[in-house]
């Protein structure tokens, strides 16, 4: 598991906002880090453009 300075970030399918895949991220890097990309949505079943949406873990 991230270790220091992460941040954790949601990514969300674009058409129906269903949370797809959760990950973390050194902040101190965060412009080299991807902001879309495609993935599969189980919901809408085809491969969407999912966009990250930052948020805290934990209490």
């Amino acid at each position: 598991m991230a270790h220091g300075k992460s941040q954790f970030a949601v990514w969300r399918c674009t058409k129906c906002n269903t949370p797809l895949k959760t990950t973390s991220y050194n902040k101190n890097h965060n412009d080299t880090i991807a902001k879309e990309m495609k993935m599969f949505c189980k919901k809408c079943r085809e491969q969407v453009v999912a966009k990250r949406k930052d948020a805290k873990k934990g209490n």
